[in-house]
């Protein structure tokens, strides 16, 4: 592999993201969780690209969708975070590397892409396209000996409610993960009247279920199920992904106990971080973001970035489709 940039497999991909710095390697990030997210949609293709200068490289991952009516395609995220990972590259690579990367994008007709960086690495600084904030998020500083003193008095509070009430918090097997975790998230989006898109299918279970890093923990009332959580562990990071909680959980402190507990794993693994993300807006005052502000202040900001690579053939989509072009911030208005 030269300075240009060129398609790799997964492996390739995955031996590039094994060989940076621990504390570089967030679970999200990494072609294995990349390549499993693509099972939440047939027309999701993980594609790998790589540019390796010297002892540097940059890689870039994206799930590529067909767009038919300009007969090209787009790239975009997985769900969650993404952006480009580089290592080793001065100023000058960067430039050569995004050259690289638009002769590439020609090659395969890209229309247009859009991204979503991973707060807690600051991957947005060399990106060549539109970069801009779209909400706060937090992370949980794990180098605190003693995390439930580190949370605001309104989570400690909860805490110590869930505990006095007895709830048990214990890490599933691999086995029941998998058997149990999908419909037990499922059935709690749907009681708090989450969109469909969040309502991911067994195929995409399956994948990330099965990730070396992925871990879900239970917390039980009675010996029932009111909360579960799926982790992604990194070497020095862990990420909450999913949860759902059962209306008596929530009135118990189920989550908060939940979250306690990840903090806690992820701190006796050697883990500096357990990033929570935001809220379901960007509103300041967005219920799910002061929930997890109660455990650590919401300092940090997730961005999200674009660039149109054919602008005569995204011009033609925006004809195509007016009232979404006109009615919607998105770059890929015309994705439902």
């Amino acid at each position: 592999m030269n300075e240009e940039f060129a398609v790799v497999d997964q492996q390739a991909a995955q031996a590039l993201f094994d060989a940076l710095p621990a504390e570089m390697r967030w679970p999200t990030l990494s072609p294995a969780y990349v390549a499993a997210d693509a099972n939440r949609d047939p027309a999701l293709l993980p594609v790998f690209m790589a540019s390796r200068q010297g002892d540097g490289f940059l890689m870039h991952a994206v799930h590529e969708s067909p767009v038919a009516i300009v007969a090209g395609c787009d790239w975009q995220s997985a769900y969650g975070y993404g952006g480009p990972i580089a290592h080793g590259l001065d100023a000058d690579g960067w430039q050569r590397a995004w050259r690289g990367l638009d002769t590439l994008a020609a090659q395969r007709r890209v229309v247009a892409e859009f991204v979503r960086f991973h707060p807690m690495t600051a991957n947005h600084a060399h990106y060549p396209g539109t970069v801009s904030e779209d909400r706060a998020v937090c992370a949980i500083d794990l180098s605190s000996g003693d995390m439930l003193a580190s949370y605001s008095g309104r989570a400690r509070t909860a805490v110590r409610k869930a505990q006095r009430l007895g709830l048990q918090a214990t890490w599933e097997t691999p086995e029941d993960a998998c058997a149990l975790f999908p419909d037990f998230y499922r059935s709690s989006m749907r009681e708090i009247g989450a969109d469909e898109h969040y309502l991911f299918g067994d195929s995409y279970f399956e994948s990330v279920l099965r990730l070396p890093g992925a871990r879900v923990l239970q917390v039980a009332q009675g010996g029932e199920r009111v909360s579960m959580g799926l982790f992604l562990f990194g070497p020095k990071q862990v990420e909450y992904h999913l949860s759902g909680t059962t209306p008596a959980g929530r009135q118990a402190g189920a989550t908060n106990l939940l979250l306690h507990i990840a903090a806690e794993a992820g701190q006796a693994a050697g883990c500096s971080a357990l990033y929570l993300g935001g809220g379901t807006s960007a509103s300041a005052d967005d219920p799910l973001l002061r929930f997890k502000a109660s455990f650590a202040p919401a300092g940090l900001s997730f961005r999200i970035g674009h660039r149109i690579h054919d602008p005569a053939a995204y011009a033609r989509l925006r004809a195509a489709y007016p009232a979404l072009a006109s009615g919607s911030r998105r770059v890929l208005f015309y994705r439902s």
